[in-house]
C-alpha cells in the first residue's frame, strides 16, 4: 500500500440496488431524497438490523432529536443551544458542547438538567473515563494555539494542555492508553498530558482555505480512522502515518463534508454528512460503510422534526443509558465506571 493509499469510490452503486422492502416495524420505503426514510439492509455486522434508534444533533436549527425509525410519535426534538459533539453519560443524559462549555440534557425528551457556561470560546466538549470534562478552544483560557481544559462538576479546571504550534480544533477523544487524538484543520496529532506530540497524520486538502478535519478514533490494530471535514470521506492510516484507506461516495448521497461518526459493535462505520450551515445542500445526512468501504444503509432525517445538517449521531440500541459510554480500545462506545471522587 503506498502514501496516497487505496481510495474505494462506490459511484456505480445505485440506490435502487439498496432499497428494501417495506418492514412490519412500518418504516417508510422511499427515495433517498424523501425525508425520514431508510435504505438498505445495513446493520453492525450482527443480527440485531440496522440502526432503529438515534440520537441526532442538527447543526442548522441548532436541535438534538431522539428518533426511533419507523416510530415517529415516540420521537422528540429539542433546541439547544450552539456547539459541536454528542456523548451519553449516564444517569439517563446525553451531553453537548457549547459555545460557552457544554450542557447535560434528559434523554427522555431533551430537558435541561446541567448547564456549564464559564468557558466562552468552547469548541467541543467530551466526557473523559474519570468523569470530568475535557473543553478544546483556541487561543484561549491565557493559552496560545489549540488549548485543551479539564473540569470536574463545579467548574474548576484541574488540568490544562496546550499544542501552541496548532490555530484550529475540533474534536478530542482519549484514547485507551490515556493520550489524546485531536483533530487540526489538515491533521489529527496524538498528543498527552505534558503536550508532547506523539503522533500525526497529514490529511490531504481538498479545498485551498481549509480542512476542518473532524474526529479520529483508535482501532485495537493501531490503525486510526477520520473523519476528513471537506474531505467528505473516511480515511485510515495506519500507525506509521500512512494513508491506507479512503471511504467515500457513491455520487447519489452527494458527499459534502464527513463530520460526527461512530464504530457500530460489528466494526462498520456509521457518519454524518453534514450538508451545510442551513441545510442548502441537496445530499443524504446518514451514511453506513461496512469495512470494504461499501456503502450498506443510509437515513434521511425529516428535515423539521429530526435534521436538516446533521454534525453527530449516536445509535442508542443496546446501549445502557445510565451509563457513560466513552470509546474502547476498539474504537467502539463501551460503558466505563466513573471513579469515586
Amino acid at each position: 500500500m503506498t502514501a496516497v493509499g487505496k481510495r474505494v469510490v462506490f459511484a456505480t452503486v445505485t440506490m435502487l440496488a439498496l432499497a428494501p422492502a417495506c418492514t412490519s416495524s412500518g418504516s417508510k420505503c422511499c427515495d433517498l431524497a424523501e425525508a425520514g426514510g431508510a435504505t438498505g439492509a445495513g446493520g453492525d455486522g450482527s443480527s440485531s438490523g440496522p440502526p432503529h434508534k438515534l440520537l441526532l444533533r442538527d447543526e442548522a436549527q441548532s436541535m438534538v432529536s431522539y428518533v426511533e425509525i419507523g416510530n415517529p410519535a415516540a420521537g422528540w426534538h429539542t433546541t439547544v443551544s450552539y456547539g459541536r459533539d454528542l456523548q451519553l453519560v449516564g444517569n439517563g443524559r446525553f451531553l453537548v458542547g457549547t459555545d460557552n462549555g457544554f450542557e447535560e440534557r434528559s434523554l427522555a425528551d431533551g430537558s435541561l438538567v446541567v448547564e456549564q457556561a464559564a468557558f466562552p470560546g468552547t469548541l467541543s466538549a467530551h466526557r473523559l473515563r474519570n468523569g470530568l470534562t475535557m473543553l478544546a478552544g483556541v487561543n484561549w483560557q491565557g493559552a496560545a494555539g489549540v488549548v485543551l481544559v479539564e473540569v470536574d462538576a463545579s467548574g474548576a479546571v484541574t488540568q490544562r494542555i496546550g499544542f501552541p504550534d496548532f490555530g484550529f480544533v475540533r474534536l478530542v477523544r482519549q484514547t485507551a492508553q490515556g493520550t489524546f487524538l485531536i483533530t487540526v484543520d489538515d491533521a489529527v496529532i496524538e498528543g498527552d498530558a505534558s503536550g508532547n506530540i506523539l503522533w500525526r497524520a497529514s490529511v490531504p486538502r481538498v479545498t485551498p482555505a481549509a480542512s476542518h478535519v473532524w474526529e479520529a478514533l483508535r482501532l485495537s490494530s493501531g490503525d486510526t480512522v477520520v473523519s476528513t471535514g471537506y474531505g467528505a470521506s473516511l480515511e485510515v492510516f495506519g500507525p506509521d502515518q500512512t494513508l491506507k484507506l479512503t471511504i467515500t461516495g457513491p455520487a447519489d448521497v452527494v458527499p459534502n463534508q464527513f463530520v460526527g461518526f461512530e464504530i457500530l459493535p460489528g466494526g462498520n462505520y456509521l457518519v454524518a454528512n453534514w450538508l451545510g450551515h442551513s441545510g442548502e445542500v441537496m445530499g443524504v445526512q446518514l451514511l453506513e460503510y461496512d469495512l470494504t468501504g461499501a456503502l450498506v444503509w443510509s437515513y434521511q432525517p425529516d428535515p423539521v422534526t429530526e435534521s436538516r445538517s446533521l454534525h453527530h449521531v449516536i445509535v442508542l440500541d443496546g446501549l445502557d443509558a445510565s451509563q457513560l459510554y466513552v470509546e474502547d480500545t476498539t474504537g467502539m462506545l463501551t460503558p466505563v465506571t466513573v471513579p469515586a471522587p
